[in-house]
């Protein structure tokens, strides 16, 4: 991938990027990666590789000890705490390993609080569907979560369940990034396969890119673009990407 000044803005842009905590050795080093619009992105590595870091960078729950990230252009080091937030919750949709669910909170109501945390992606989801509600209904069904389901509390719902919920709040108004954390890793080969083919039909319909990180190298060949975390560490060989 060769950077082009007059075309589209990549979604997102790592360079020289180390990171590690007070004292320790670099956890992450990134010499490059670069996720162009609507490119679909596997990361594998091993536990303790760095791959949940790398998503956190990105999203802005760390910043880097050295480097630059751009998300969509823009830098995150440029941002205040509450604006690097705000640009999280409008541009940025996560499903976490543990889904982070609000447990008391119904399927439609965990749904619909991406629209109330983001004016951005509200306006988007009223702009498609009329309204949130209609929004989260639909993607719901796109999910294939039982209508009877929608309104029973996150925890009374099962795994498979959960991680669906997780996914619609994660696409409602179109945030134009998708970044997953191990989501499968609870399910069976059947039901991974099956929510991996559920989650890109719906990001490849936003237009969102997707950056999802895994140990499971079967789901790679989903993606457009598979890599390692070991291949984005600089390599004296190769020299820079």
């Amino acid at each position: 991938m060769v950077d082009n000044p007059a075309g589209p803005i990549p979604a997102v842009l790592l360079t020289g990027v180390t990171f590690k905590w007070p004292g320790q050795e670099p956890l992450l080093t990134i010499e490059r990666l670069k996720i162009d619009q609507g490119e679909t992105v596997f990361v594998a590595g091993p536990s303790g590789s760095g791959k949940s870091t790398l998503l956190s960078l990105i999203a802005g729950l760390l910043s880097p000890t050295e480097g630059q990230i751009l998300v969509h252009g823009q830098p995150l080091s440029a941002l205040s705490g509450p604006k690097r937030d705000r640009f999280r919750g409008d541009k940025i949709g996560l499903i976490f390993q543990s889904f982070n669910l609000l447990p008391y909170l119904s399927a439609q109501d965990n749904v619909s609080l991406a629209a109330r945390l983001s004016p951005f992606r509200r306006e988007r989801a009223i702009k498609a569907f009329g309204s949130v509600a209609a929004a989260t209904e639909s993607l719901l069904t796109s999910l294939d979560l039982e209508k009877e389901s929608w309104l029973r509390p996150a925890d009374r719902l099962s795994v498979g369940q959960r991680q669906r919920v997780a996914a619609a709040r994660a696409l409602l108004g179109q945030p134009p990034l998708i970044m997953a954390d191990e989501p499968t890793s609870s399910l069976d080969a059947d039901r991974r396969l099956a929510f991996i083919d559920l989650l890109l039909s719906e990001c490849q319909k936003a237009g969102a890119s997707v950056l999802f990180v895994s140990h499971d190298s079967s789901l790679a060949p989903r993606f457009t673009t598979q890599v390692s975390v070991s291949d984005l560490k600089p390599s004296k060989k190769n020299g820079p990407a």
